[in-house]
């Protein structure tokens, strides 16, 4: 250790010379400490919080190939106090031919410690280079004591964030977790430490700039100018300390091939040419934290990124958008011997038919009964002929489903619309949540229609039927398995992990009939999910057609799970729990808008250049860098919350998810490379791989697209109506 720096609690031990720049709220002084060969470090300590600091804050990596980068270091050789900070110099010299200098600017607020960082270059090299900011941590702190948050990407316990993704397992069993910021909703990385200490890190004016070959991995070592992303996160070296920071342009390690394969992770190294003029400057800011839970830290720290990113959306028309959306939807209802559904999937860019069109699927990205009931919907607000053919379209939809499951347990969650059979298919398996989400649909489509003198209790008792049988099925600890094999009460995916999915509907069955065991057994599933996964911060499970992976629908469904058992309780942790799924579920969306390849024909691209990012969300953590615009769904439970905390940033959520979630569905005036007006696909890569940022897997449209769109507009209007004309109204 270098003479200066000294870690502990009894602050900073004295040095030949020492400038401070401040003091944060933890009791922590920040300091630039001289050490006994005139260079300058830096170094926050104090109070009984760990300690961070860097002897050597110039870091430049000399890029060898696919080597190790070669790293030199100084400290700094200059530093000036002034009325914004302190301006901090250093020279960093490669061979005799080539010095790269450092200007760094330094400033403290509030909580935050602030760098803007400027490298200019002298000299010619045929290498690259990169440069950092990097704190070690006291050595006190060990890799066990750490937990990570990367908004999208890890929620601290990797176990479920599958095992070779950039928050999976074996980069947490390698002590080394590096995320390139084109991956992450935000650019920002956190550390919760012992004590309920924290620190985060932030880039605050991300830029993102790259190259269809960059985005497209087409080599390991690539050296271009172009490259203005940075990579931040933790790691750790054999017999060394923690270390956290911010590297530009990013270099990460990646896990590629199949979950079980064992080759190695490879470098992804990109740098900037050694060369006079090369625009090499960013900023990365730091908030240190103090007495935050995981999940405390979760919200703290994404609203502080909110706070500084200052995300903005264009406000849409949003009766156009609605009409469009309803419109479309019904064009794509098929009748086939008299059975009527909404297909599985359709192209967007072609009229040739998809294997499994005449796939019909409840819930999750089938949605046929939500489907349905914003058909049902627009009946009841369009008295003229195109109400009343969406009328008996979305009755027609419920209709068919229920003939072609008619027994529970159920023979699947789906069927085939050319045959009326159950299809026998992953997909369509015996979910819980496919299952359990489009009931609770069914249900409010039954009292909706009761409330105007329409009776159904051809729905009501096909619900209730289901309903039964799943009280049977919910276990000792309060949890419900995943998914069942066909037909049958035998179980295929035992974990709990989803048992916050049958919550709503179970509540809204004891509303229905008045016996309090339905509203027991969504209470003891509740608890279940609550006291195992949501009490740290992270909810697992929900997206059907993964491996039981932390992904954000878990979220959102968890949300709706809390927020129904506080309807009828009153209870305050209810509300409270609800807030931790809202914030957990919030982290996922897009706060900053990443730019396509610079050099990319926009022809090529299924997310088109200059269209904001701001609204997107990450899927899953195991496929962290991926979007779509599923959270859209959850507008009316953002405002809900809203009006429930009378907190203002829920607000301001719900309305990044009205209006910044539909900036890629085919509009009038905008159809894109859409076939029609009222296309979307399902989502697209903004992380590298595959054919690179802003391709896709697939160019086909869902269901439950046009369901989570609508939802979001009809759900609000149908909760708030004065929240609702306020949210959509134009600024």
């Amino acid at each position: 250790m270098l003479l200066g720096f000294v870690f502990g609690s009894v602050g900073f031990a004295q040095s030949p010379e020492r400038m401070e720049l401040g003091v944060l709220p933890t009791g922590a002084t920040v300091a630039f400490v001289r050490d006994a060969a005139g260079e300058w470090g830096i170094a926050i300590a104090g109070r009984a919080t760990p300690g961070f600091h860097q002897a050597k804050p110039a870091k430049i990596g000399i890029g060898r190939g696919a080597d190790r980068p070669l790293l030199l270091a100084a400290g700094y050789q200059a530093v000036e106090k002034s009325a914004d900070g302190i301006a901090a110099r250093a020279e960093v010299t490669y061979g005799n031919l080539v010095t790269f200098r450092v200007s760094d600017q330094w400033s403290l607020a509030g909580s935050t410690v602030n760098l803007r960082r400027i490298v200019e270059v002298s000299g010619t090299a045929p290498d690259g280079f990169e440069s950092s900011m990097i704190f070690e941590v006291d050595p006190a702190v060990k890799w066990a004591d750490v937990n990570c948050l990367a908004p999208g990407a890890l929620y601290g316990d990797p176990t479920f964030d599958g095992e070779r993704s950039p928050g999976g397992t074996r980069n947490h069993a390698d002590r080394s977790f590096l995320m390139r910021e084109d991956i992450l909703p935000a650019p920002l990385f956190a550390l919760s430490l012992p004590g309920g200490t924290s620190v985060s890190m932030l880039d605050p004016s991300p830029c993102g700039d790259s190259t269809v070959a960059e985005t497209t991995l087409k080599e390991l070592v690539m050296i271009d100018a172009r490259f203005q992303f940075g990579a931040l996160g933790a790691w750790q070296a054999e017999d060394r300390p923690i270390e956290f920071g911010f590297q530009f342009p990013g270099t990460v390690a990646v896990y590629t091939g199949a979950p079980d394969a064992k080759t190695p992770p490879q470098w992804i190294r990109r740098y900037h040419p050694v060369t006079p003029g090369t625009a090499h400057q960013y900023a990365v800011s730091f908030r240190f934290g103090q007495q935050e839970t995981f999940p405390e830290l979760t919200r703290n720290s994404w609203r502080w990124a909110w706070q500084t990113l200052h995300p903005v959306v264009a406000s849409l028309d949003v009766d156009l958008v609605r009409r469009v959306l309803l419109d479309h939807l019904a064009a794509q209802a098929a009748t086939i011997d008299g059975r009527t559904g909404i297909p599985f999937v359709l192209s967007t860019v072609a009229d040739q038919r998809q294997w499994n069109w005449t796939m019909v699927a409840m819930g999750f990205v089938g949605k046929t009964v939500e489907c349905a009931d914003q058909l049902l919907r627009e009946g009841d607000r369009d008295p003229t002929e195109r109400g009343r053919k969406m009328r008996q379209t979305g009755l027609a939809i419920i209709t068919s489903l229920i003939d072609a499951l008619p027994t529970v347990p159920l023979q699947g969650t789906g069927y085939d619309l050319a045959t009326g059979k159950p299809w026998d298919h992953i997909w369509l398996a015996p979910w819980l949540r496919n299952a359990t989400e489009d009931m609770r649909v069914l249900m409010r489509a039954y009292r909706r229609e009761r409330a105007l003198g329409r009776t159904h209790p051809e729905w009501f008792n096909w619900t209730k039927s289901y309903v039964d049988w799943l009280l049977l099925q919910q276990r000792g600890d309060g949890s419900f398995p995943r998914r069942w094999k066909v037909g049958s009460d035998e179980v295929a995916e035992p974990t709990g992990t989803t048992s916050y999915c049958p919550v709503p509907l179970l509540v809204m069955m004891t509303e229905e009939t008045g016996d309090p065991k339905y509203q027991h057994a969504a209470v003891r599933a509740a608890e279940f999910v609550w006291s195992n996964w949501g009490v740290r911060g992270l909810f697992v499970g929900g997206a059907s057609d993964n491996p039981n992976i932390t992904d954000k629908e878990a979220g959102m469904l968890s949300l709706e799970a809390f927020l129904s058992l506080y309807d009828v309780t009153r209870e305050p942790k209810w509300l409270e729990r609800a807030r931790t799924a809202a914030d957990f579920a919030e982290s996922w969306i897009w706060i900053w808008n990443l730019p396509m390849p610079v050099d990319a024909d926009d022809a090529k691209l299924c997310w088109k250049k200059g269209v904001p990012t701001i609204g997107i969300q990450g899927i899953t953590t195991l496929h962290a860098g991926s979007a779509d615009e599923y959270l859209d769904w959850a507008v009316p439970s953002y405002a809900k919350l809203f009006n429930l905390t009378r907190d203002p940033h829920y607000l301001e959520v719900a309305r990044v998810l009205l209006h910044g979630t539909k900036s890629m569905v085919a509009l009038p005036g905008r159809q894109y490379d859409m076939k029609g007006i009222g296309w979307q696909q399902e989502g697209w890569r903004m992380g590298p791989g595959g054919n690179g940022r802003g391709t896709s897997g697939h160019r086909f449209w869902l269901p439950w697209i046009s369901a989570n769109h609508l939802y979001g507009i009809t759900g609000l209007e149908e909760y708030d109506l004065v929240l609702f004309r306020q949210l959509s109204a134009k600024p």
